[in-house]
Formats: structure tokens, C-alpha cells, sequence
């Protein structure tokens, strides 16, 4: 069944009700956000020339226009997929080239990336609100067309979104959400969390990402309300949180948990009998605690971007069984969703009992079916008996429950958001003082792991212009949030003799038991020591 059907339905039953505050506080009601969507439905399909099963990306900001496109291209049958305005050019050459779009709908302060995707011949692009000379004006289109269109027949299997999510080398891989399979988890939301038509629900995460479309998804299933945060904003979203009277935010990740305990509204700030899962790492028990004691209904949930997104393990805040969570622990699979096991890493045996760790793989309805044109990396996430093999290494207790102990490959969490240290591996190498280099992930006070780099110099130079000179380096390189906090200078990077892989064990060993600080910025290893040691730094 086409998604769509569900925004249909909440306009017809709640034609009044608020479906959409933005950040800025502009807002539709369903009603209206229907008629923008057929009217969005109509321009792709008249003006782009887009028909079932095409692909139309999107460069916009977090607001009622994204949503609304989203459900348009749903709605005549098309394959959405947001890219993300902050990533580097060379990823939305990437992504294009994989998912092929035959239309692109663009933010006119976006014009930039628009000139990008404009390169490829045989893109129709319309730019949002702004007159262009080469590019459609999707405002002006969208006035002249009706309001009225039929919903485009789909079945569970057809594909209904990509979302382009980091993979082991960096690249992204465009993970295929089906109009059932996306469904199938946005129900295990509603039942189990007990969303319904009175939640108000803060949504931290973009269109870009799978937390937004799923919140999009289950609000509109729902007929609540999705108040959007537009990116993490702390001042913002106390703001949104005193103004709007948030009940619920599905999921939100300690590093954004820490930012708001450290706010000056925190101890004021009234979360009383709001809902939501801590999510995105491994759960602190500290800040599970601190929301419980604001009120707060807290329940602790996993999953990943394949998973569409958070669907293998939960609490079930329905039953308020959140209570009986062990410390730390991510919850239980439910068999009505999917199936979860814990197999080993190097066998691939699948381990019976508790108390046994090895990594989680899943398969079953809320399970992505694979890559989106890329049938590699499809055969290589799952095995011959259809489990997903997702990277994460579990522990299960006696009692069945859950735990996260990080990942078995080279991606870390870096404040929620996946982030390759192969990536980071590779670019420190090219600078031109790097004989060689490779990354762990090291513990940091506010984003939970961030990149720690082993450096071997070419040619001798002080540590602290070392690091100045790497950390301009990968500022003006990659995407800044991803870039080194902790630089560790030796004279060789443990390797293996056979194929020279970096051995992660040796190098953590000489990191043990070091947490860097937010107000460290960019460190080194030497400047920590010496701080520990009561030594002046020079």
C-alpha cells in the first residue's frame, strides 16, 4: 500500500488539526498539507516529468516543504531521498551517481548544490521559492496546479525512499526503505511507544536521515503533530520545548541529552510526562537517570539506518516496562517485527543462551532489503540464512535483555551520526607531513566517541604546530564535526606483519582509561598527560 494513504486519511478524520510547526513557527494543518502535496504531486508529475519508480532527491531545509515533497513523490509512485545540505560536494556526486534522480528539488539558498546536480544532463530541478535562469520555480508552478490527485498504486515491496547513510569505507549507501517494510516499523512505533493522535512530537533529526522520515511517517499515520527542530540547536529547542508543550520526541541521543542538562533552563525546564528513547550509542546510565527525575517517561531502544531505523531492540513504553530495563541495557527483539540474534564474529555461529556476546544480526519485516544499484555491498551485509549483519557486537544476560559493546569494523558514533575512521585514516595520510596514520575511537565528554589519530611524522616538528597544522588540514577537508579531538604522535602505527591492517587493540591499549573534554577542542595525547600531571604546558 503507498504510504500516502495514510496522510490522506489524517486529512480527512483531523482536516483542522496542526500536522506541522517548523522551527520558524510557520504551520499547516493537515488539510493544507494535503492540498501542498497534490499540488507538489502534479508539478513533478506535469512540469519534471517524473513517473513511478523514478528517483527525485531533495536539498531542503527541515520544514513543512520537505515533508510535503516527500509525501508527493510517495504519492505518484516515486522514490524519495533526501541529501544533506552540509555534506561535502564530492558525496552529492556520489550519491547521484548512484540513485540516478530523474527530478531534484532544491532550497533556493541551496543554488550552489542546484549548479551541481544541474551538471548531470537529463535532471529536471525546480529550486524552491526563487526565479532562476536555468531552473524551474517550484512556488510559481505549484500555485497553478490543482489540488486534487489520485494516489499511485504501490505494493509492500516497492521502494518508497532511499537514505544515504555512511558506510566502512566512507562512502555512503543508499538504503532502500519499501512502502512496507517503512510501515511495518512506523506500527512497532505507534504500538509500542504509544504514539497517537495527542503526541507532540519533537523531532531532532532531518529528512536527510532516517529518524526524520520515520518521524514524518508515523506523525502523519498517527494525525499528531511533528514540531521540527531543524538540527540541533540547544537555545532552539528550549525554546520549542517551553513554547509548544512537547510530550514526546521518539528518540534523542545523549550528546544532545548533555548539551540540554548543561543549560542554564535545564533545572526549570518542564519535560513532566514527556516520552522518549535514549538512542543513537551506547545509553549512559547518569543521563537516563537525570530524565527520570524531571518526569520523564525514558525508555532505551538500538538500531541503525537498515533497520528503518530503530526497530530490533526496545523497552516498550505502552506497558511502561521501561521500569524493569536493566542499567545500560538497549531492551529485547519482538518477534512480531523481527528477529535478532547474536552470532560469532569469526564463525558466524549463531549463540544460544545468556550471558554471551557476539554480533547482532537481524532479519525479518523491518529489515531493508538491500542497496539501492548496488548489489555488492547488498550480498555482502547479509548472510546465506538472510540475517543483517550489522557490526554491532551485543551481550544478551540470562534474563534475554540486551547490550551494546560497540562495533566489530571501523565506525564509531560520533555524537549519534555514523562516522568512518577509514575515511579519516585516508585523508590524514595525504597530508604532506603524514608518513602515515590511522584512527580509534577515543571517549569525549560531549559526543560520546570522537576520531583519536596515531600520527607518524615525516619530518620532525613541535606537537602542538603539528596538530594546529592537521586539524586546518581536515577542517578544510571533510565536514568539520568529523575531524580528529585527540592527536597521538609515535614513531610507527601498530600494523599486522601479513597485510599491514592497523591493529586497533595495540592502540587502544595506549589510549586506556582517556575520556578528552569538550573544552579540550583538539588535543594531543602529550598535552593531556602533562595536564593530568600537574605540568605546565608550553
Amino acid at each position: 500500500m503507498n504510504l500516502s494513504w495514510w496522510l490522506e486519511r489524517a486529512a480527512t478524520e483531523y482536516p483542522d488539526k496542526t500536522a506541522i510547526v517548523d522551527a520558524s513557527d510557520e504551520s499547516l494543518t493537515y488539510r493544507e498539507l494535503q492540498g501542498l502535496v497534490n499540488r507538489i504531486g502534479n508539478v513533478l508529475r506535469e512540469d519534471m516529468g517524473v513517473r513511478p519508480d523514478d528517483v527525485v532527491v531533495t536539498c531542503i531545509r527541515d520544514n513543512y516543504l520537505h515533508v510535503a515533497t516527500m509525501f508527493a513523490v510517495m504519492r505518484i509512485g516515486a522514490i524519495f531521498s533526501g541529501l544533506n545540505h552540509k555534506q561535502l560536494h564530492e558525496k552529492f556526486h556520489a550519491d547521484i551517481d548512484r540513485c540516478k534522480p530523474k527530478a531534484a528539488i532544491v532550497a533556493s539558498e541551496f543554488g550552489e548544490i542546484a549548479e551541481l546536480i544541474g551538471a548531470y544532463p537529463g535532471i529536471s530541478i525546480a529550486m524552491t521559492d526563487q526565479r532562476h535562469l536555468r531552473f524551474k520555480n517550484l512556488k510559481e508552478l505549484a500555485q497553478n496546479r490543482s489540488s486534487e490527485l489520485r494516489v499511485e498504486p504501490r505494493s509492500r515491496d516497492d521502494v518508497a525512499a532511499i537514505n544515504f547513510t555512511a558506510g566502512t569505507s566512507g562512502a555512503s549507501k543508499g538504503v532502500i526503505f519499501t512502502h512496507g517494510k517503512l510501515e511495518t516499523s512506523c506500527w512497532r512505533s505507534i504500538f509500542l511507544a504509544g504514539v497517537n493522535s495527542n503526541c507532540r512530537n519533537l523531532s531532532l533529526v532531518g529528512m536527510f536521515h532516517s529518524g526524520g522520515i520515520a518521524d514524518a511517517v508515523r506523525l502523519v499515520m498517527v494525525g499528531g503533530t511533528l514540531l521540527w527542530s531543524e538540527g540541533w540547536d540547544v537555545e532552539r529547542v528550549v525554546r520549542i520545548i517551553q513554547k509548544h508543550k512537547v510530550n514526546f520526541a521518539y528518540y534523542i541521543v545523549p550528546t544532545m541529552l548533555r548539551d540540554l542538562m548543561r543549560h542554564p533552563s535545564w533545572k526549570e525546564l518542564d519535560i513532566n510526562g514527556m516520552r522518549t528513547h535514549i538512542a543513537g550509542e551506547v545509553v549512559p546510565p547518569e543521563i537516563q537517570q537525570a530524565m527520570r527525575e524531571k518526569g520523564a517517561q525514558v525508555g532505551a531502544m538500538y538500531g541503525m539506518t537498515e533497520l528503518m531505523p530503530v526497530c530490533a531492540l526496545s523497552s516498550t513504553l505502552y506497558y511502561r516496562d521501561e521500569g524493569d530495563l536493566p542499567v545500560g541495557s538497549a531492551g529485547k527483539p519482538n518477534k512480531e517485527f523481527c528477529e535478532v540474534v547474536l552470532k560469532d564474529q569469526h564463525t558466524g555461529v549463531t549463540l544460544e543462551g545468556g550471558d554471551v556476546e557476539g554480533e547482532i544480526c537481524v532479519r525479518g519485516d523491518v529489515v531493508t532489503p538491500g542497496y539501492y544499484n548496488d548489489p555488492e555491498r547488498t550480498a555482502a551485509a547479509f548472510d546465506a540464512d538472510g540475517f543483517l549483519h550489522t557490526r554491532d557486537v551485543g551481550f544478551r544476560d540470562a534474563e534475554g535483555w540486551y547490550f551494546i559493546r560497540g562495533r566489530t569494523d571501523d565506525i564509531i558514533k560520533c555524537g549519534a551520526e555514523k562516522l568512518s575512521l577509514l575515511e579519516i585514516d585516508d585523508l590524514l595520510r595525504n597530508h604532506p607531513n603524514v608518513r602515515d596514520a590511522a584512527c580509534v575511537g577515543v571517549a569525549h565528554e560531549r559526543f560520546g566517541e570522537v576520531p583519536a589519530a596515531f600520527i607518524v611524522l615525516r619530518t620532525s616538528q613541535d606537537e602542538e604546530d603539528a596538530r594546529a597544522s592537521l586539524d586546518e588540514f581536515c577542517i578544510a577537508s571533510m565536514e568539520r564535526w568529523k575531524r580528529p579531538r585527540l592527536y597521538v604522535f609515535v614513531d610507527a602505527i601498530p600494523r599486522t606483519a601479513a597485510k599491514q591492517t592497523k591493529m586497533q587493540g595495540a592502540m587502544k591499549a595506549q589510549i586506556v582509561g582517556v575520556k578528552v573534554m569538550n573544552a579540550d577542542g583538539v588535543t594531543t595525547l602529550s598535552a593531556l598527560k602533562a595536564r593530568s600531571a600537574g605540568t605546565p604546558i608550553a
